[in-house]
């Protein structure tokens, strides 16, 4: 049995995976969900998971765990950089920590990393010639996997693409991305950064589901700004892709669900963006939907 775990800022999933019945298609366990204790840090994370693994494994031998966390994981399993959402997450050492509690060998990485091992195993990108995953939500994460897997670069920040600079108006050039940096994507394009644009337009504070149903409406400041976020995000994967050129672009998170035309407005303006071959990457959506963290994160623990 392979436990894959997600860490994130609200709650822990934990579910069991049978590597002999075709792991990530056959579910040992459903999903259990727990509250994150993100204000009381690391050593108590680490007791909220030791408790799940047992809840699922039900007393049975693990043979390996997998982690997705939120947050950079560098190639030790250690948290090098975070936000705040957890507190002192920044420099936990999670991978050793859960591997003394647990007595199992435990691989942890950055849970979009993660996501993006399932969509490239079992999901969009299944058997395309490199794929570049983004996931548009509270952040704009990334990942790159390439014909021989996963790459997480020498700090574990290989595929951050939220922080990739983009031309933006003068109205938002000056908007600071929440590492800090100026003209970053995520600043812009992010659930937040939509969210801030509409408010600063409208006067109107909504959040980002309220404001899709206002663009619904006919509302043409919230689907401007909405629309706006798809062209930024798809100007930044033009400038990714010139230098992966990966067949595939993997588009996921809470932000890509509010509809079809977001998607196809971020596919439109990659191409006329990109470089006249890597224009050619289909531009899709995610397929492995919540349980892409959960099913990637077991994956990589099996290949290690």
């Amino acid at each position: 049995m392979i436990i894959g775990i997600d860490i994130g800022g609200t709650k822990i999933a934990v579910a069991g995976f049978m590597l002999d019945a075709g792991l990530g298609r056959v579910r040992v366990t459903e999903a259990h969900t727990f509250p994150t204790p993100a204000r009381e840090g690391g050593p108590a994370i680490v007791r909220a998971v030791v408790d799940a693994v047992r809840v699922v494994c039900g007393g049975g031998v693990v043979d390996a765990v997998g982690v997705g966390t939120a947050g950079v994981v560098g190639p030790d399993g250690a948290i090098t950089s975070a936000t705040d959402a957890i507190s002192g997450w920044a420099g936990f050492r999670l991978q050793d920590e859960l591997a003394h509690a647990l007595g199992a060998p435990v691989t942890v990485i950055n849970d979009v990393h993660a996501a993006a091992v399932a969509e490239s195993e079992q999901g969009a990108g299944r058997g395309a010639d490199g794929m570049l995953m983004v996931a548009v939500g509270t952040g704009i994460g990334g990942a790159v996997v390439l014909p021989d897997g996963l790459r997480r670069g020498i700090t574990g920040t290989a595929g951050s693409v939220g922080h990739m600079e983009v031309a933006l108006p003068p109205r938002l050039a000056e908007r600071r991305c929440p590492c800090g940096g100026l003209g970053h994507v995520e600043a812009v394009a992010s659930g937040p950064g939509l969210e801030r644009t509409y408010f600063e337009e409208s006067g109107v504070a909504l959040p980002l589901r309220e404001v899709h149903a206002a663009a619904l409406r006919g509302d043409v400041r919230a689907e401007r700004v909405i629309l706006d976020g798809a062209r930024y995000l798809g100007r930044a994967l033009a400038g990714a892709n010139a230098v992966l050129d990966v067949e595939v672009i993997v588009v996921g998170g809470g932000v890509a669900e509010v509809g079809e035309r977001y998607l196809a407005e971020v596919g439109a303006a990659y191409r006329a963006a990109a470089m006249p071959g890597p224009s050619r990457a289909r531009v899709v959506p995610a397929q492995r939907g919540i349980e892409a963290t959960l099913t990637g994160a077991a994956l990589v623990a099996r290949i290690v």
